[in-house]
């Protein structure tokens, strides 16, 4: 009689992958997406295919005002937030906004250590602790566009038109220094600058290529003042579903994706002024007299919110101290 073939030992199931869903608003050729792409890439690297990364640009699964929620519902497990398109939800944010106050710009060293200090110490506690912050950024700095007068100090624009795209410091800034504001958003801003319903524009640099500004702007002051902040966040539920040895992946990964993302945004702002110049456009660096004729026009609009925030109950004198602090002190090393 012929043996009994021994039973095959059960083969243990392939695990499934764990997949992460990706969720923007910015285009598939927005350095933003190719730099989630990057991450995704290095993720699925770096777990050894554990992890899968499905990326959804575009709006594809909601619209930019509605990603805070789409996140928090789970709609998707990682997105890129904007504090600004929620106004009065995230208040402390506004800190970014301050014209003066963190030193301006994508990849600013400075203004990198700042944020890191204003999301641990206040933004996350008091606004995103439903959440988890991967990674912080700041959009690139503000700027006046000028259709064709050339702006040094703060009397080159009384009685002009200058228009901006949102938020409630702006405006102030702009009646501060004797000129009209005019909410003009960034789809606009071409047509109005082309037409003349407004002499200038206050928008980040990369503007001038983004938005094709360096077909009708011929000057371009560099105010270098303060933007607002983005980070890209998960899913709390998602986060702490996950195995702690991916946590720790996805953790050591943010760093990298954080000073990639930075160098992403200035060299694009880089290529704008390089591609400007070639148009025929000039840029306008401030001498340190001139700069401090507009701060000083400017000044008691950081001192007004710090007053509004306080009686709203947030603690924004310390937060603006400890801005003001840190930047002494890093800008004496």
């Amino acid at each position: 009689v012929p043996s009994p073939r021994p039973t095959p030992s059960p083969v243990p199931a392939p695990q499934k992958p764990i997949v992460l869903k990706v969720g923007h608003h910015y285009p598939p050729v927005h350095q933003q997406h190719k730099l989630f792409e990057a991450w995704a890439e290095e993720l699925e690297k770096r777990t050894g295919g554990r992890v899968k990364v499905e990326l959804y640009p575009a709006e594809a699964l909601c619209k930019v005002r509605e990603e805070c929620d789409a996140l928090l519902n789970r709609t998707f497990d990682v997105g890129d937030l904007i504090p600004t398109y929620y106004p009065g939800r995230f208040p402390l944010e506004e800190i970014f906004h301050l014209p003066w106050a963190i030193p301006a710009g994508a990849d600013n060293p400075i203004g990198k250590e700042v944020r890191h200090a204003v999301f641990e110490k206040f933004l996350i506690p008091y606004h995103f602790s439903n959440m988890k912050v991967l990674w912080t950024g700041r959009f690139d700095r503000n700027v006046l566009h000028m259709a064709d007068k050339e702006v040094r100090i703060p009397d080159d624009v009384k009685g002009l038109v200058i228009g901006f795209p949102g938020g409630k410091l702006l405006p102030k800034l702009i009646s501060a220094v004797g000129a009209s504001p005019e909410q003009v958003t960034v789809i606009d801003m071409y047509t109005a600058l082309e037409r003349g319903t407004i002499d200038g524009q206050i928008i980040p640099l990369e503007a001038q290529l983004s938005f094709k500004l360096m077909e009708v702007t011929k000057y371009v002051t560099l105010l270098n003042l303060g933007s607002g902040s983005h980070f890209v966040a998960m899913n709390l539920d998602t986060w702490n579903s996950l195995p702690p040895d991916i946590q720790k992946i996805i953790e050591e990964l943010s760093p990298w994706a954080e000073d990639l993302q930075a160098e992403m945004w200035a060299k694009t702002a880089e290529t704008a002024m390089n591609l400007g110049k070639e148009k025929g456009v000039q840029y306008i660096e401030l001498a340190p007299g001139e700069r401090q004729q507009w701060i000083e026009a400017t000044k008691q609009i950081e001192l007004d919110w710090v007053k509004e925030m306080e009686a709203k109950g947030f603690p924004a004198r310390e937060l603006y101290e400890m801005v003001y602090q840190m930047v002494k002190e890093l800008q004496g090393k």
